[in-house]
């Protein structure tokens, strides 16, 4: 990586000793970042497709955002959920504003919004009278690393080494209606909840049709059954519009949220329609640090940046590029067996494997990330310049190239 030896040697002998080994991290250590920027211990500079797995939508060391973070700091950081919060409710009020009518739980993570999701869902069932209650999901997805969140998740490779998971939930295959009709019959009265990501992300960026998931609200209202959407990855423009939904024509019961939505500063919402947002009574679930003064209003001011910069305008500009250019390489390069995804939340499928063309990128100046084994995900920040943009471009095509 080129970086000075004794600098990085240092800060991977501390984590090796003291971090538990748990994530299979690439060779490089950054120290700044500017937008689409980052930078390493060697002042190396990087293009950066990854963007924190779709987390800096806005890029790094946004002014705006360091702004808000100063202001905040100086006024209060926390208090607790004790007391009511000018920053919280404001927050509240603007993801309601932006999604659709109902309340808002803030948490720390896109793990904590899923436990809520899930807790609201057995909820749900017992008002229902719903003791056997059965919840759809996915193969493929992924919906966090928690016991729940690993037990919503479609691929077994999260299920194993923790013994027994959580019963009562049901996989389908992405896409398969007659798959999808198939557990609401065989269920019937017993199905509470479907739960999808509007593009499935860790699996390699397979987005659900229109189609599909116009049959899923279709059974989940006959069925009196909750449709929860996880945009945690789609969300807060990544896709080209807000939110993911948007282009469906109609919106969820419930919707969870995080990632992109603090800029890089941990939090997550659950947005419960109004039609469900007393089923968790009082009490029945909280959190310590979630929507604390200093997280809602940076994730507050990251709504701001995204409505008033034309954000939107330049995901979907890029995305014309991204995807032009590809489909091109794609013509060229028989390594490319498939380009999927919309906006900036881009997958390419490879015949090969995919974790050594992200390790060549790296060593070329541009993070990408390797996903599903055989899958380049491509997910920079919403900011990204088409210089940048076109840069990382040329240096992904020419890897690509040297693997013919």
């Amino acid at each position: 990586m080129n970086e000075t030896a004794s600098e990085f040697q240092k800060t991977k002998e501390l984590t090796d000793k003291y971090l538990i080994d748990l994530f299979n991290r690439y060779p490089v250590a950054f120290r700044y970042g500017v937008n689409e920027l980052l930078f390493d211990q060697n002042n190396k500079q990087y293009i950066d497709f990854l963007a924190g797995v779709a987390v800096t939508n806005l890029g790094h060391s946004d002014p705006d955002i360091i702004e808000v973070i100063r202001n905040q700091i100086d006024k209060l950081m926390h208090t607790s959920n004790w007391f009511y919060s000018e920053e919280a409710s404001r927050l509240a009020e603007l993801l309601i504003l932006n999604t659709f009518p109902g309340k808002v739980f803030l948490c720390n993570s896109g793990t904590e919004a899923t436990e809520a999701a899930f807790k609201l869902a057995r909820a749900y069932a017992e008002q229902k009278q719903i003791h056997d209650p059965i919840i759809i999901s996915l193969h493929k997805s992924f919906h966090g690393r928690s016991v729940s969140g690993i037990s919503l998740t479609g691929q077994k490779k999260m299920h194993t080494g923790f013994g027994k998971l959580l019963d009562g939930i049901e996989f389908v295959s992405p896409n398969s209606e007659e798959e999808l009709v198939e557990p609401f019959e065989r269920f019937a009265g017993r199905v509470v909840a479907f739960i999808a990501e509007p593009i499935i992300g860790e699996s390699g960026i397979i987005p659900l049709t229109h189609g599909y998931m116009n049959l899923v609200r279709e059974l989940t209202l006959e069925n009196e059954a909750l449709l929860i959407l996880d945009e945690i990855q789609t969300g807060f423009g990544r896709t080209g519009t807000m939110f993911a939904f948007e282009t469906f024509g109609f919106s969820p019961d419930v919707m969870t949220l995080a990632k992109g939505l603090g800029s890089g500063f941990p939090i997550g919402a659950l947005i419960v329609a109004e039609k469900y947002e007393n089923v968790l009574a009082k009490g029945t679930h909280g959190s310590t640090f979630g929507g604390n003064h200093l997280a809602a209003a940076i994730a507050y001011e990251t709504i701001r940046v995204i409505q008033t910069r034309d954000v939107l305008a330049n995901v979907n500009s890029c995305s014309e590029i991204a995807f032009s250019r590809l489909n091109q390489m794609k013509q060229k390069n028989k390594i490319i067996k498939e380009i999927r995804g919309k906006g900036l939340h881009i997958g390419i499928e490879l015949t090969v494997p995919s974790r050594p063309i992200a390790e060549l990128c790296l060593e070329k100046g541009l993070i990408v990330n390797a996903t599903g084994d055989t899958v380049i995900r491509i997910m920079p920040p919403l900011t990204i310049s088409t210089q940048y943009l076109n840069e990382g471009l040329d240096i992904l095509e020419s890897v690509l190239e040297s693997q013919k």
